[in-house]
């Protein structure tokens, strides 16, 4: 972790662009985005499909499991945090986007043909998230949370989250 203001600034200043260009060179892919900023810090990590790179971090000792409520504190800080869950056929995952915690849900989407707006809910961190799926949640700039992608307590509830330790 950076030991002053300015290593602080800098680090925040990294996550931040490789999170904005990640986002805009890999708009229908979370995979390809998260590998994106994963490779700003460790050059040389092959692209894996998320259900892989879930896998792979949980073998890796410069992957260390962080809680959910410290992450958005930790990407403040510039640490890279990478979230993300496996599921049958493609699972999900995120980089959390250095930034204030903000509500989660509140946007709006569309149901057997009706639009709704999803529930407001907690306070949570900001998110970079791309989906090939047409979820709106799973797609932030920093202005979701790392709870829409999901958007569901339950499902959340298994999403881990890696803090890259060197």
């Amino acid at each position: 972790m950076p030991t002053d203001v300015a290593e602080t600034t800098q680090s925040v200043s990294k996550l931040k662009q490789a999170c904005d260009a990640a986002y805009a060179l890999y708009p229908n892919s979370c995979s390809h985005a998260v590998w994106h900023v994963i490779k700003q810090y460790l050059p040389n990590q092959a692209w894996m499909s998320a259900n892989a790179l879930v896998e792979h971090m949980r073998g890796q000792a410069h992957w260390k499991i962080v809680p959910a409520g410290q992450v958005g504190r930790l990407a403040r800080e510039g640490a890279l945090v990478v979230g993300g869950k496996s599921e049958a056929t493609n699972g999900h995952v995120i980089v959390v986007y250095p930034g204030p915690d903000t509500t989660a849900g509140g946007y709006s989407y569309t149901r057997d043909g009706r639009a709704e707006t999803l529930r407001t809910r907690g306070s949570y961190a900001p998110a970079m998230s791309t989906s090939l799926g047409s979820w709106p949640g799973a797609k932030s700039r920093g202005d979701k949370t790392i709870w829409d992608p999901w958007a569901n307590d339950a499902k959340f509830a298994q999403v881990t989250f890696w803090q890259l330790v060197q």
